[in-house]
């Protein structure tokens, strides 16, 4: 249906109901009713802008995938040779002699500085 079809649909109802309840032309009901009548339109007119058409929005979708897809494939060699390369040398922890030798100079040179400075 039409916007016409929903408008002659609801005059209809609407004379239905004037008719029904007994109201007169010059009723304050009616205005408020064409006010409604207003903000309604205003708000449709509204939404159609803001909202893109279904194709469009297809369409937006599709390159997006697209786009994801093209990223993928490139992304995938470059993971792939990432996860072959092992980063350098690897770490070695240090040894028993390389901590004891280092905790005897901080100690010494604590003891210096201790001694030159007070």
């Amino acid at each position: 249906m039409s916007k016409l079809d929903f408008q002659r649909e609801f005059d209809e109802a609407l004379e239905a109901w004037r008719q029904r309840h007994h109201i007169r032309d010059e009723d304050v009901i009616l205005l408020c009713l064409e006010l409604f009548r207003i903000h309604q339109d205003h708000w449709d007119a509204i939404r159609r802008q803001d909202f893109p058409p279904f194709q469009e929005f297809r369409d937006t979708v599709l390159k997006l995938a697209e786009t994801a897809a093209q990223i993928q494939r490139q992304a995938s060699p470059l993971i792939a040779e990432l996860r072959r390369y092992q980063g350098g040398r690897q770490f070695v922890p240090p040894t028993v002699t390389t901590i004891v030798l280092a905790v005897l100079l901080a100690l010494i040179t604590g003891l210096l500085v201790g001694k030159v400075l007070l």
